[in-house]
């Protein structure tokens, strides 16, 4: 099995297996907009990168929750009524035209089964706490990360979105000792002020992350794009080894998934 993977920018990617399109949160605000999150406003640095045929052809969305840097006006104009969408409850209220049948929400520990022709895709949302402060992560909302397996025939692929995380014990103990062919980690140490207020993955946790999950691949997202994503990714190129993908807005790579895994 082979997957593609392309980043759009910000917490936006696609993930092509064969002829099926899986997108994360589509915020495809124009680069100089300002977000407000009542207590921090911040800026998008970098535009979105995408040809509309892109998000045309998702045949299923997952979203994680409702921050505006995950979902935005651009983003859901362009969810399609013929796509599915698996969502936490939190994120319905911004996507009242979609199809109810086509839209199925999970809280952490749920499971939903899609077929897309000979591709079976199983999506579970795993827990993800949006801050190192406790207080902060409660304000921020509920959000889900996702396990994802592909099957397609023999083959599987196993996909692990952290979503809008930081690293806790109940982060990992989620994922750990289940295979994770790509990591898809959102980056940035997201903050406004403190330390205190890292809201995302930094480095020190990815590599912790990485070395408890030893994932095939890991291709971060969710670095650079708004200003209030404060960690440069080289600090995570410091560290990196040959499982390390690093893409711009707009790259795609081709990520084969390894035959001792295939099966699993």
């Amino acid at each position: 099995m082979e997957v593609r993977f392309k980043w759009i920018g910000g917490a936006t990617w696609l993930l092509d297996v064969g002829d099926v399109r899986i997108g994360c949160d589509p915020v495809l605000c124009p680069k100089g907009t300002v977000q407000d999150y009542f207590w921090f406003k911040a800026r998008r640095r970098d535009a979105p990168v995408f040809d509309e045929a892109d998000l045309a052809a998702v045949d299923l969305w997952l979203l994680t929750h409702p921050h505006e840097d995950h979902l935005d006006a651009q983003g859901i104009a362009r969810i399609t009524d013929t796509a599915q969408v698996i969502a936490r409850a939190n994120v319905l209220p911004l996507i009242p035209a979609h199809p109810p049948d086509r839209v199925r929400t999970l809280a952490w520990g749920e499971r939903a089964e899609q077929t897309f022709g000979d591709l079976q895709v199983t999506v579970e949302a795993i827990p993800a706490i949006h801050g190192v402060n406790p207080l902060t992560a409660l304000l921020a909302g509920g959000v889900n990360g996702y396990y994802l397996t592909l099957r397609q025939g023999a083959a599987r692929c196993h996909v692990y979105v952290t979503s809008d995380t930081v690293l806790k014990r109940r982060v990992l103990e989620a994922v750990r000792g289940r295979p994770v062919d790509i990591l898809v980690p959102n980056m940035g140490a997201a903050r406004q002020g403190s330390w205190m207020m890292t809201l995302t993955l930094s480095s020190k946790m990815l590599q912790k992350m990485a070395a408890a999950l030893r994932p095939r691949w890991i291709v971060p997202v969710h670095f650079h794009t708004f200003d209030h994503y404060v960690e440069p990714i080289d600090k995570v190129k410091a560290w990196a080894d040959d499982s390390m993908v690093i893409l711009a807005p707009g790259e795609s790579t081709t990520l084969p998934v390894p035959a001792s895994i295939q099966g699993v």
